[in-house]
């Protein structure tokens, strides 16, 4: 296992940044293809590159813009691409790797044969660069609703495969995929993929809630849980972005805001109070609740100084607004931070037009881009098929719960292991999510124990110990990357599973375990949980998760 433990060297770089960890890569590390060069793409390219071992070798994109922006920073750089480096998409990419495998079929069969016969196998010469480009791995950075067909159309590959969350916007998707998988979640089936399988549940991986897991599960810092409060603080502009104006605003299209935003928390408390350990199965929960619904972000709520304006540059009310489109994109985003988000997914060309003729060319064309409206006259199908980024947040047609919570309950249960009965206490976990808080994506946790308590504000872990009356602070190791270290403990530890596999012979299962630490039924569960809470909102009941479970996965 020496050559996983040495796959990163986090050592200075050369160019004296110590902010970045110096990367060896061998040659026959990882190679991964990503499928989708958009926003969170470009995130994971940049995992991917600054925080793995592995090779981004290839990117598959409609947007020739998009292909070449990815292209230029992590693949080709400076040369033209080569055949097998892009792709005008996913279809595309799976129409040239089954007939790459075709062609490495029929030259082994014919050296089979020739072996056989006992004569020197014929060679045919090789189209120039047709066979360079092997990909081990994919990673899926679609959006939401494409996932179901992307996943279930490579998986008989066996391709490793790396899925940005959600896994599906609904929870047949979810199913489909487990079944395309080879996973069907009934009673007795022990299926499992052929391949890796990875889900961008990044909470899992972000240094700090590695170190909470490992205080609660393993160093017993507070006894048996009793309870945990989680908070995500979405950020009030990040949400009139993103989930008013923006591709999640809409749960016909995109799914409920819970799903979007927040699935990865729910995981995130699965994976602290349900799931398994090498010896434990996990504790299944027992209920959900949930309260919540679109609170502001509405027409009610429109200042009346606003009037009948449907966009901010029209709109008599626009500087006193907070949500100006004007103060959040012009001011707050292009010149406070140049061409970066969210500036670039109003105007995704931002850099070339900063070529082109600089900050005043980039402000031009965002400013007419958050100019462009629709009237009465427009027809819905118009409106509906596409972002303004410049609308009235009281005039969208978004219908995301912008306030929510959860709560979920154990039931007191006992396993038995080696023989002995272990008692697993009931508990209970609550977590909130909110539009209106300042930042972005901060999250809060407390977890009360019976021995101690564990609070975490996104930085730092705060742990009394009842018994001594000791209270310390704890740091985890720096992070680098999105998502408080996230984004690059996820694609690290996807790397080093199928680096694991391909260069160690390590099993698939066992990597699955080791490396990635959580299973396509563990992805279904928390998947679930989010669908079975926003059952219980909507019907504004108590539901019962066995029930539940036996209802809509099993039957």
């Amino acid at each position: 296992m020496n050559k996983i433990k040495s796959l990163l060297n986090y050592t200075p770089s050369s160019s004296g940044n110590n902010n970045k960890p110096s990367i060896v890569r061998p040659a026959n590390s990882a190679r991964l293809l990503l499928i989708g060069a958009g926003s969170r793409g470009g995130m994971l390219a940049a995992a991917i590159n600054d925080g793995t071992n592995g090779f981004l070798v290839s990117v598959a994109d409609p947007d020739p813009r998009r292909r070449r922006e990815i292209g230029r920073r992590f693949i080709w750089k400076r040369e033209q691409p080569r055949q097998g480096q892009e792709f005008g998409g996913w279809r595309e990419f799976l129409e040239w790797e089954v007939k790459r495998r075709e062609r490495l079929q029929a030259k082994k069969k014919a050296e089979t044969k020739a072996d056989e016969d006992g004569i020197d196998a014929e060679q045919p010469t090789p189209e120039k660069g047709l066979d360079d480009i092997v990909i081990d791995a994919v990673v899926i950075c679609t959006a939401d609703r494409t996932h179901r067909e992307i996943v279930t159309a490579l998986a008989p590959l066996g391709i490793h495969i790396m899925c940005e969350k959600p896994l599906a916007t609904s929870l047949d998707d979810c199913l489909e995929i487990s079944r395309g998988l080879g996973v069907s979640l009934q009673p007795g089936d022990s299926g499992v993929y052929s391949g890796l399988f990875g889900i961008g549940h990044v909470m899992r991986y972000a240094p700090i809630n590695q170190m909470i897991r490992k205080l609660v599960c393993e160093d017993d810092a507070v006894g048996d849980i009793v309870s945990i409060e989680h908070t995500e603080n979405v950020g009030w502009w990040h949400f009139a972005h993103s989930y008013v104006r923006g591709n999640w605003r809409n749960e016909d299209t995109s799914g409920p805001s819970l799903l979007t935003k927040s699935c990865h928390d729910i995981d995130f408390l699965m994976w602290l109070l349900s799931a398994p350990t090498p010896r434990k199965p996990p504790h299944i929960p027992a209920t959900v609740a949930a309260f919540g619904s679109l609170r502001h972000f509405r027409r009610a709520r429109k200042p009346v100084a606003a009037g009948t304006a449907t966009n901010c540059l029209h709109c008599p009310a626009e500087n006193e607004c907070q949500f100006s489109a004007k103060k959040i994109y012009l001011e707050n985003s292009l010149r406070a931070g140049l061409g970066g988000w969210p500036a670039n997914v109003v105007v995704p060309e931002i850099e070339d037009l900063f070529d082109e003729g600089g900050l005043k060319r980039g402000e031009e064309v965002l400013m007419d881009r958050l100019e462009e409206d629709y009237t009465v006259e427009t027809a819905k199908e118009v409106v509906d098929q596409r972002q303004w980024y410049g609308r009235c947040v009281y005039e969208a047609d978004n219908n995301v719960c912008d306030d929510q919570t959860v709560h979920i309950s154990w039931d007191d249960d006992s396993i038995v292991i080696d023989g002995e009965t272990v008692e697993r206490p009931a508990k209970s976990a609550t977590f909130h999510m909110t539009a209106f808080a300042d930042g972005v994506c901060i999250k809060r946790t407390k977890i009360f124990g019976t021995k101690g308590e564990i609070e975490s504000n996104g930085r730092t872990v705060r742990v009394v110990d009842f018994r001594t009356g000791k209270a310390e602070e704890k740091r985890p190791h720096v992070s680098f990357g999105g998502h408080s270290g996230g984004d690059h403990g996820l694609m690290r530890q996807f790397v080093y599973a199928v680096n694991a596999v391909k260069n160690d012979g390590m099993d698939v299962q066992e990597a699955q375990r080791k490396f990635i630490g959580c299973s396509i039924e563990d992805v279904i569960r928390s998947h679930a949980m989010v669908f079975a809470a926003e059952e219980a909102r909507k019907g504004r009941s108590i539901v019962d998760w066995n029930e539940w479970w036996n209802a809509h996965v099993r039957d």
